[in-house]
């Protein structure tokens, strides 16, 4: 293996590589047989690390299925490769543009590879993501739901009957449903 540092611009149905800054560019597909490809071609490049950007998931079966191939891969922050990009006079985004903005990042920044999470790592990462998942909705069924209690049942009903002297339950009902109970 060399220096030489493959950035891959990562999307649900493409993965858009480019060997160094400005070196050779290829796509393929972002699923078993393109990821395969890809750890073919960048054997036969000698890269010496793949550097994926991370692109809400949709990196994860690259970095499993290369790292399987033992290729070193690197998942870079989307936000740090972007304002590099913005510093070095790139406003410009197309797939091979970010692809060689990626692999320079990689180079400046000396980005070590990383290596996949244990499956401890893996359930303590689903476990957190739950529990997030989980105080974002109670926060949300809180802040729609009125609380239960008794004035606020009784405030609601108020508003909600047109005639607040006659509520809709109460000794009366019977007698508006009989078309009784009043002087006519």
């Amino acid at each position: 293996m060399t220096n030489l540092i493959c950035g891959v611009d990562v999307s649900s149905a493409t993965l858009d590589a480019r060997l160094g800054r400005d070196g050779a560019t290829r796509r393929f597909g972002n699923d078993a047989g393109g990821i395969a490809e890809l750890a073919a071609f960048c054997k036969h490049h000698q890269v010496g690390v793949v550097a994926l950007e991370a692109t809400g998931g949709y990196e994860r079966l690259a970095f499993a299925v290369l790292c399987g191939a033992g290729i070193p891969v690197a998942i870079l922050n989307p936000r740090a490769v972007r304002r590099f990009a913005e510093a070095m006079g790139f406003l410009e985004k197309t797939d091979r543009i970010d692809s060689g903005i990626i692999a320079w990042f990689a180079e400046v920044k000396r980005i070590a590879p990383q290596r996949p999470a244990g499956e401890d790592q893996r359930r303590l990462a689903a476990l957190v993501t739950r529990l997030r998942q989980l105080t974002e909705l109670r926060t949300a069924q809180n802040t729609r739901c009125p609380p239960h209690n008794r004035q606020s049942r009784l405030t609601i009903q108020t508003v909600a009957h047109p005639d607040p002297l006659r509520p809709p339950n109460g000794p009366w009902r019977a007698e508006r449903e009989k078309g009784g109970g009043g002087n006519r």
